[in-house]
């Protein structure tokens, strides 16, 4: 039970630790092969969960719908921006609260991941799945968050390792309730079909914005998510 988060936990810490001892290791040209071939395997991932078979024509159909219309209500409000003015007014509340900042501290590192491991779709779609029993997308971004958490180590310090706290905390939070909803979901497989076949589409953006083809506000497409939603009233 919540092996997803329980991983993220741990691969931030165990990550962060290496990094302090990688510190001479890591350069640039190794930093951007390394988020390439990650950002590869999430996309052949995510592609290969969203196109899996989801009740056929109909399933096809939902999913398309869910993001036409859910990425339209998610521009409507703004969610990306949301999270962007979340993650600014943390950081603001951090770094004021910071004494004797300098480039490197604790207070940076533990913010500027707090935020990359805290803020956005995988969070949200990822601790949903994990509490449904399916991990999958979690221990993808434990992957992602692990080679982070190095680069950010060697850059910022162990204050990065503290980030683990918070991911465990929110993260913890959603899968748990995501949990005690499990039984009742669980009596819809078309549902948790469309809703695994949705997050390959999430993962799959998430891919591109790693390999920088182009910046997609992933965050604003969250609301599709309720478009699996339709298994449950027909």
């Amino acid at each position: 039970m919540f092996i997803g988060v329980s991983v993220n936990t741990i691969a931030i810490i165990v990550c962060s630790i290496v990094g302090l001892f990688c510190k001479k290791l890591i350069n640039e040209r190794i930093e951007n092969t390394m988020m390439l071939g990650l950002g590869v395997c999430v996309m052949i991932i995510g592609i290969t969960d969203a196109i899996k078979p989801v009740n056929g024509v109909q399933g096809v159909l939902v999913m398309v719908i869910s993001f036409a219309i859910g990425g339209l209500i998610g521009a409507l409000l703004n969610i990306e921006g949301a999270f962007d003015k979340l993650g600014k007014n943390f950081e603001k509340v951090i770094m004021k609260n910071a004494k004797n900042h300098v480039e490197g501290s604790f207070s940076e590192g533990f913010t500027q991941a707090t935020m990359i491991f805290c803020i956005g779709a995988m969070v949200i779609y990822g601790s949903i799945a994990d509490g449904l029993g399916n991990p999958q997308t979690l221990l993808i971004k434990s992957v992602l968050d692990g080679v982070m958490a190095l680069l950010l180590t060697v850059k910022f310090g162990i204050g990065v390792a503290f980030s683990a706290i918070p991911v465990l905390v929110i993260q913890g939070s959603i899968s748990l309730l995501s949990y005690f909803l499990g039984d009742f979901l669980s009596s819809f497989p078309n549902f948790l079909a469309e809703l695994s076949a949705i997050g390959g589409v999430f993962v799959t953006m998430i891919g591109i914005n790693i390999l920088g083809i182009k910046k997609l506000p992933i965050a604003n497409m969250l609301p599709a998510i309720l478009g699996a939603c339709f298994y449950l009233i027909f």
